[in-house]
């Protein structure tokens, strides 16, 4: 459980609004950690956004962010499900040197934890992306050596309006986004789902089980706004999240030279390698405008996250990397085990 309480000067998240504005052109940029500023910011940013995502409909993280400068990736599972960010040679392991942040609220179980070692959002049901560097990010998290990212999730519409999107391709692969939402009065909801599947690319030795991952996620969002002409405009935000995730991943390699006939190898030792996850998050907002300089923000966030991760430990009284290497030197023994 979390909460924060936030007052903004003029130059803040968020764009003023002055008194007896109707309550539609209400802008209230939240989940934004740059928002309109984007000049005035002490350090660099970037902002990718929802036109841009667009374009390529990409659903893997490293993909959607490989164009911001300075930022740069290492692939871990080949679809970005455990991302390896690292931002202006801040190292890329785990994306530990970053602070990562879906509207605005910290995604690790805790600050100094490795993010996607336990919980990355669902990349492809985003609308943005922020992307932060220097002295500007340090209010965002202890953790910001390299910088923060910030994944912004599907806005409620200022006017009833749904978006279907179905997919298939190769290894079997299936995606559907769906949402539906609205605004009437002072009130506005969203419901969204997000489904994700695949065989994957990889084959296990003597096994038919495949090697993807299979994916659901639901967000539902519901906003009140204050009636127009109001002495102090208040707004007030609801999110609820679900995420479930299955995927027959595995930390074991092949060698050197096996790699070089095939990459797309695993070694049957891998068969039952799995991991499954789940993931809630509720996320309560508050925004209240005491003068056309001064507003503050409040906000109460919890999340839930649970992994269990069958995989390979070691063979006897090997470890799967001390295998490996036995293996790499020629070793008949270790190449047979494998």
């Amino acid at each position: 459980m979390a909460i924060a309480a936030m007052p903004l000067a003029s130059l803040g998240d968020v764009v003023t609004q002055k008194q007896g504005t109707p309550p539609e052109s209400l802008k209230v940029e939240q989940v934004t950690i740059i928002g309109e500023r984007l000049d005035k910011l002490a350090g660099s940013a970037y902002v990718v956004d929802e036109l841009e995502l667009e374009k390529f409909e990409y659903t893997d993280i490293h993909r959607m962010v490989r164009q911001v400068p300075g930022v740069y990736f290492q692939e871990e599972d080949g679809y970005g499900l455990r991302a390896n960010i690292g931002i202006r040679g801040s190292g890329s392991g785990r994306s530990g040197k970053i602070t990562m942040m879906e509207d605005g609220v910290l995604i690790a179980p805790a600050p100094y934890a490795a993010p996607e070692a336990y919980y990355f959002p669902t990349s492809g049901r985003m609308s943005g992306i922020e992307v932060l560097k220097g002295p500007d990010l340090l209010r965002h998290g202890p953790f910001t050596v390299g910088g923060a990212i910030n994944l912004i999730s599907t806005p409620i519409p200022d006017m009833a309006e749904g978006f279907v999107n179905v997919e298939i391709g190769e290894n079997s692969s299936q995606k559907s986004h769906v949402y539906y939402g609205a605004t009437e009065g002072s009130w506005g909801f969203l419901l969204e789902s997000y489904q994700e599947e695949t065989l994957g690319f990889k084959s296990i030795d003597r096994s038919n089980r495949d090697t993807g991952y299979d994916k659901e996620d639901y967000v539902a969002k519901l906003r009140w706004r204050s009636a127009e002409g109001s002495a102090y405009p208040q707004q007030l935000d609801l999110k609820v999240n679900y995420t479930e995730e299955q995927s027959n991943a595995t930390y074991l390699g092949v060698t050197d030279e096996q790699f070089d006939r095939d990459p797309f190898r695993r070694y049957g030792l891998t068969e039952q390698d799995q991991m499954n996850t789940r993931q809630s998050g509720v996320v309560l907002r508050h925004r209240i405008e005491l003068s056309e300089s001064l507003a503050l923000n409040s906000m109460v966030y919890r999340n839930d996250f649970e992994r269990s991760w069958f995989k390979l430990d070691r063979v006897g009284a090997d470890s799967i990397g001390s295998l490996i290497d036995k293996a790499n030197s020629g070793d008949a023994t270790a190449l047979g085990i494998l």
